[in-house]
């Protein structure tokens, strides 16, 4: 019985062990301050119960965001590849229904008025 007690309580400290938050070592700069510079990381850190874990991340963001003019605008950019391209596009202004879709070379966009409009190119 004691040994029972005494392999749980090993278990519980090592499953345990990197479960606790990492400071990111951005942390302490705030990004939002008036005259700092934005600072983008891409440092990804993950452990699990059995190691270390293997994260992927791609370099080339495809994301950005656009004002409508008259309730539409298009993007030229060439990380839109065609029609098939999953691309997420939300109203950052206002709660309005936002039509995007991509095409090769460009994406288009359709709201209201002038909205400010974030996108994403997901796959």
């Amino acid at each position: 019985m004691r040994s029972l007690v005494v392999a749980m309580a090993a278990s519980a400290l090592i499953a345990g062990a990197g479960c606790g938050p990492r400071p990111h070592p951005e942390s302490s700069q705030r990004s939002g301050e008036a005259g700092a510079a934005s600072r983008e990381s891409r440092d990804i850190a993950a452990t699990s119960v059995f190691g270390a874990a293997i994260v992927t991340a791609t370099a080339d963001l495809c994301a950005g965001r656009v004002r409508l003019a008259q309730g539409a605008a298009t993007v030229n950019d060439t990380c839109f590849t065609g029609d098939t391209n999953v691309v997420l596009c939300t109203d950052a202004s206002s709660a309005n229904a936002v039509q995007c879709a991509a095409a090769n070379g460009k994406l288009a966009l359709a709201g209201s008025g002038g909205d400010l409009i974030n996108y994403a190119r997901v796959k």
